[in-house]
């Protein structure tokens, strides 16, 4: 079903679609657009972040009421628009990046395929986004939700890899002339939470995933380098696939060796190696690229680069390139063809799709991006290694780099921890083990944490609020991968037999813990940092509190978590943290604000993990590490100081907004027996104003208050409830208990009785008489839910 803002952006993209008649010629593919003033027509109607329509004046009101906003009226008509919902937006996005990659033809609005089956019955496929040019065909299946969570995609996969052939041949069928492309099935996803076996299915039907991650990569990538950014998208999604134009390509070349490793010098076209080029950004987390080294490129940096080259610039210094394969070199003739170790001859460049990593120098290659062909025949002085390990090249990136301001300190940080997996440094190791651990995190479109780091180079969007060195830290302090004494390393409860082993058990059970709080509070795990859970503080405390949980349950005799199964783990954990959950469900902003809220550096995340160990202590008294009981006992009398002031200003607000309220509704002028509106008829009961008058009179004259100061807390529950004051004072005052239904009774005010206890033990408390925890814990609630309510009703707090 289409939505109103589908239906306007289907209608706008079909009038600027080529005209052609339909039914007279027979296609396989349509509405194609083709034509360049076409494509921007379409391009701006995509890239905007809106829809917009016209409307008769008289249908304003009722698109208003569907949620479309006024952006100019006019005599007859009103044009409106709308925020496009996600579905669309993810469309749209993808095929403005098809166009910013230079692909020149692409799908209009409703486009669809008309294929043979093989019982040669027909059928008519939609897809979302299918973009085309001399080499390639992208087919693009884009899947959301307005809300992320889990999706099968079972059954939309099934269907895509069933149709692929008749697909393709419909293709091949419609351009016709030998036609022959390279065709990619790529989903693009945003807010689905994918299954693993929805993963093996997808490349086991040679379907490629693009998540919301991949995605702000690549849009990132291309803002930067233009059309040429299309190299590096096929790279990825055509790795080891024929380039046909390329085939056969040789440049005269010296064939040596540095080290253990073997090199080729020679020149070559910068738009040839572009073709065939990689650059292994870290911002990209391929997985076959462990460990990812490149920075972004700078956008400034390729301008003034590709400036200088217009303007008769060359570079004189080698670009630095990998070979990912066994390279064809066929020497000179024996007589002459080796001179101090180096030998003569032609090199049989690789005309695959990915098949030269550049280690050094992407600015100076991609500076080449969106300059005319005339310069991108300026060749390029190239040292390229033939099947380095990849550490390799992040190692020697390193040496070159580490020097470089422009090189940002967390990268190199991480890619270090990364080339120091296996170190005889238990130290480094256990470092290493915990950095590669993230990646894995950040890279399963199946974890909580998918999509939730910030990546070098690429800006943040609002839910990347974790760094990898900070959630590094995390993990070595919670000691879940294990610790290390006297130069020794010891195992964690989530550690296996191996590092390998280690780093699949240790993901599977951080997802699960992990996704006991994502269903807990999900709106405020997609929040970002404004939720107070999902930022660095918060992550690492809770990573401690795992570890403190299995510490406590393994000393209680319950689990052996080192030899308990990730099933068994779970539930252990799951129930011995309900009181956790519990309290996370049932919590407002301001409650949740008071505990985790501008928790800063370490003292911060020791603070956040004192917080989360005294919810569950709320059950288990005994639970949490002997620092945190010191804590406690010290927190525990700061908390009561506090709560007793905060007692006196509730005492005030209630009773202040009370007496405001009344005089609002009844007024201040006196009636015929010379008492105030307000008082008379605000205060029904006349045992309630008599108390309040006797206690008046036992003050001294020159100290008396008003008699309304002389009211008792108890006393504002009948006044509330009173007829005539209630409908008035409910919005405030009307609070159900926690776990309380809403709906259960018409007053919610039983509160005030609580409060009252609360408040004679705060004004006369002893050794023998305080506040306990649960009472401390209810006046936090209660303080939030109630300067809530005056908030919401535009009550000034601070002014009583």
């Amino acid at each position: 079903m289409t939505t109103d803002a589908q239906e306007a952006v289907t209608e706008s993209e079909e009038a600027i679609a080529p005209k052609i008649d339909f039914k007279s010629v027979s296609f396989a593919l349509k509405p194609l657009l083709i034509d360049g003033g076409a494509l921007s027509k379409a391009y701006k109607t995509r890239k905007s972040p809106v829809v917009k329509k016209t409307v008769h004046i008289a249908d304003t009101d009722d698109a208003e009421s569907k949620g479309w906003k006024v952006v100019r009226r006019q005599k007859r008509v009103t044009v409106v628009q709308k925020t496009k919902p996600v579905s669309v937006s993810l469309e749209d996005r993808v095929w403005c990046l098809c166009r910013d990659m230079g692909y020149p033809v692409l799908s209009g609005g409703a486009f669809k395929v008309s294929y043979s089956r093989n019982d040669g019955s027909a059928g008519t496929k939609q897809i979302d986004v299918f973009a085309k040019d001399s080499e390639t065909a992208i087919v693009f299946e884009c899947k959301s939700k307005e809300v992320r969570g889990r999706k099968s995609l079972q059954k939309d996969l099934h269907e895509t890899a069933f149709l692929k052939k008749p697909i393709a041949n419909a293709i091949r069928a419609h351009f016709g002339d030998g036609y022959n492309p390279k065709i990619l099935w790529i989903y693009v996803t945003d807010n689905i939470i994918w299954t693993e076996p929805d993963v093996t299915r997808a490349l086991a039907d040679g379907i490629r995933i693009i998540t919301e991650n991949e995605l702000q990569y690549f849009e990132a990538f291309v803002k930067h380098v233009g059309t040429a950014g299309k190299y590096q998208f096929l790279a990825e999604f055509l790795k080891g696939q024929e380039i046909p134009a390329l085939s056969g390509y040789k440049v005269p070349a010296v064939k040596g060796r540095l080290g253990t490793e073997n090199f080729y010098s020679f020149t070559i076209p910068a738009g040839h190696l572009l073709k065939i080029a990689f650059v292994n950004h870290h911002a990209l987390n391929n997985p076959d690229g462990t460990p990812a080294y490149q920075r972004m490129v700078d956008k400034k940096r390729l301008q003034s680069i590709g400036k200088f080259i217009k303007d008769g610039g060359y570079f004189p210094t080698n670009i630095l390139i990998n070979f990912t394969k066994k390279c064809t070199f066929e020497p000179l003739a024996k007589n002459d063809n080796t001179i101090d170790g180096l030998k003569f001859g032609h090199l049989v460049l690789p005309n695959e799709f990915k098949s030269a990593w550049v280690i050094d120098g992407q600015h100076r290659l991609l500076g080449f991006t969106n300059l005319s062909e005339e310069y991108l025949k300026q060749p390029l002085f190239v040292v390229a290694f033939e099947q380095m390990a990849t550490v390799k090249e992040a190692e020697l990136f390193i040496t070159i780099n580490h020097k470089q301001k422009s090189v940002p300190a967390s990268l190199l940080v991480a890619l270090q921890a990364d080339l120091q997996m296996g170190s005889d440094d238990p130290d480094e190791a256990l470092s290493a083990l915990s950095s590669f651990l993230i990646r894995k995190l950040a890279l399963d479109a199946t974890s909580p944490f998918y999509g939730r780091f910030q990546t070098p180079g690429v800006p943040a969007s609002d839910l990347q609020v974790l760094t990898v060195p900070e959630i590094q830290k995390g993990l070595k302090r919670s000691q879940l991968l294990g610790r290390v004494v006297k130069k020794v390393r010891l195992g964690g409860y989530l550690s296996g037999a191996t590092d390998s082993a280690t780093l699949d058990r240790a993901r599977r059970a951080i997802n699960s813990y992990f996704r006991m709080i994502e269903d807990a509070v999900p709106e405020r795990w997609m929040t970002g940092r404004a939720s107070h859970v999902v930022t660095n503080p918060g992550i690492r405390a809770h990573l401690m509190l795992f570890n403190e949980v299995l510490r406590f349950q393994h000393a209680a005799g319950k689990i052996d978590p080192i030899l308990a199964s990730l099933d068994e783990i779970d539930v252990c954990v799951t129930a011995f943290c309900k009181p956790l959950i519990d309290w996370l469900k049932a919590a407002n902003d301001s409650e949740i604000e008071a505990r985790f809220a501008k928790q800063y550096g370490e003292g911060g995340v020791r603070d956040y993990f004192f917080h989360l160990c005294d919810l569950i202590a709320t059950a288990t008294p005994t639970f949490g590490p002997d620092e945190f009981r010191d804590y406690k006992a010290k927190s525990s009398d700061e908390r009561r100081a506090q709560a007793k002031l905060d007692v006196e200003d509730m005492t005030k607000l209630i009773s202040g907004v009370v007496i405001e309220k009344l005089k609002e509704i009844y007024g201040k002028d006196e009636l015929p027996s010379g008492e105030k509106k307000y008082w008379e008829l605000g205060i029904a009961d006349s045992k309630i104003k008599q108390a309040a008058y006797n206690s008046q009179q036992q003050a001294k004259p020159e100290k008396r208050a008003p008699r309304e100061a002389y009211l008792h807390i108890i006393d504002f529950e009948t006044v509330i409830k009173q007829k005539g004051n209630w409908e008035f004072l409910k919005p405030i005052f009307n609070i159900p208990l926690r776990g309380v239904n809403p709906k259960s009774k018409e007053y919610h005010v039983d509160w005030i009785k609580d409060f009252n206890d609360i408040r004679n033990i705060a004004s006369h408390s002893s050794i023998y008489r305080q506040l306990s925890d649960a009472d401390l814990d209810f006046l936090a609630w209660l303080k939030g839910a109630l300067y809530e309510r005056c908030e919401a009703a535009g009550i000034p707090v601070d002014e009583y």
